[in-house]
């Protein structure tokens, strides 16, 4: 397994039907008992809002130091960049090529024996800003702002350094294609030029501990999400094998629940919803229905569309359980943030005409069995990251140095 793309904790029922839904509340009560006890089967890392993905190491099948996005595990054509030239020959002028000669550069002077996978906070782009009165240094990697003070230890080392970055995953394997991973644990250093922090979650001063009235209000909420999600099971595995093609009914749920998160909207009734999708669920079909020319595809289409009305008709207590399930699981997922969040070394914030908003970090990620799922709050991060302007296009040519 590679780490190219993490899953949200309240996706997993869709994924993965009954299976997955008993999987989330597993992650939920060992993440309870690790805030709780202090020792559990999961464990966590911070989700940092870097850019881009950084792999870099030694390839184990030539001795090599090597930098790379995600591509560099391509089983066809992979861009793996063994030097400066490299990334020019593999990469279009622009922003991600600068950053990768960037990362060739000052991350092969660290002591790095195998394969890690990192985000990338900064190179030259690092500048100071006046947050609350406090002179700081910040940097926007891609959506959110993270700042520390100028005079404090991290600002000065973060001040000096050429480029940033945090380590979160560690590969293992003969071939690069063939690697599995492992997250979190990682303990590179840094030096006077590179700024390495970690992702890993400590909760050394027990800022995140709950009291006996949070663990009950948080017990409650698994406790619910677990009752709905046996009366959703059987609906849930239908679903992921009803076979529609990207009208399978679990890919429809998953972008009917986006387009909650893109126009800022709250999941508000689980029985509202619930007929609220099949609405969506009509027009999607229309939409693609008027798209096609031939009178045999559209029928083919229509057909598609009223099966799968007749399906969501049939199903209508299961499909309110399925919303239910999902509803609780985000509610017990974001209580949880709240307490994570209480540990947070640097500020984060998002960038407006207006100034610096202050905002919750991204996430974090929740590592269980070599299992990760995520854990967003997605109405105040997704949102954020499908309407915000990023310091981040890949495209793009470098911006002007900003310190």
């Amino acid at each position: 397994m590679k780490n190219t793309h993490l899953e949200h904790l309240e996706d997993n029922i869709l994924n993965d039907g009954s299976q997955g839904g008993k999987e989330a509340v597993a992650f939920l009560r060992s993440l309870g008992k690790m805030l709780d006890q202090g020792a559990a089967d999961a464990r966590v890392t911070v989700k940092w809002d870097g850019a881009p993905a950084v792999i870099c190491g030694v390839n184990p099948e030539n001795g090599r130091f090597f930098v790379g996005t995600k591509s560099v595990f391509n089983k066809v054509s992979p861009k793996i960049s063994y030097s400066e030239n490299d990334v020019d020959d593999l990469y279009p002028p622009g922003q991600l090529a600068e950053k990768l000669k960037a990362s060739y550069k000052y991350l092969s002077q660290l002591s790095i024996p195998n394969v890690i996978q990192g985000d990338l906070l900064f190179t030259d782009d690092k500048y100071e800003a006046t947050i609350g009165g406090e002179t700081c240094i910040a940097f926007q990697p891609n959506t959110i702002v993270y700042a520390v003070p100028k005079d404090s230890d991290i600002g000065q080392k973060i001040e000096e350094a050429k480029l940033g970055i945090v380590f979160h995953t560690s590969y293992s394997g003969k071939t690069l294609d063939a690697m599995s991973a492992s997250f979190g644990g990682i303990t590179v250093q840094g030096n006077n030029d590179v700024f390495v922090t970690s992702s890993d979650f400590r909760n050394a001063s027990g800022e995140a501990n709950m009291t006996q009235a949070e663990k009950t209000t948080y017990m409650n909420l698994v406790n619910k999400t677990e009752g709905s999600l046996k009366q959703a099971s059987r609906f849930l595995d239908m679903m992921k094998t009803n076979n529609m093609n990207k009208f399978t009914l679990n890919i429809m749920f998953k972008t009917f629940f986006n387009s909650y998160i893109r126009q800022g909207k709250t999941l508000i009734g689980a029985r509202n919803t619930a007929r609220d999708f099949a609405q969506y669920f009509s027009n999607a079909l229309d939409k693609e229905i008027a798209t096609k020319k031939m009178k045999t595809t559209k029928d083919k289409y229509l057909e598609l569309k009223n099966k799968g009305l007749k399906f969501i008709s049939d199903n209508q207590q299961a499909i309110y359980m399925t919303v239910a399930s999902y509803m609780n699981l985000q509610a017990a997922k974001n209580f949880m943030i709240r307490k994570l969040q209480k540990v947070n070394t640097f500020g984060t914030f998002l960038k407006t005409p207006d100034g610096y908003r202050v905002t919750a970090p991204e996430g974090f990620v929740a590592i269980r069995s070599g299992r990760a799922l995520k854990l967003v709050d997605r109405l105040e991060f997704s949102r954020a990251n499908f309407t915000a302007d990023k310091n981040w296009d890949k495209g793009s040519p470098m911006p002007a140095p900003k310190i």
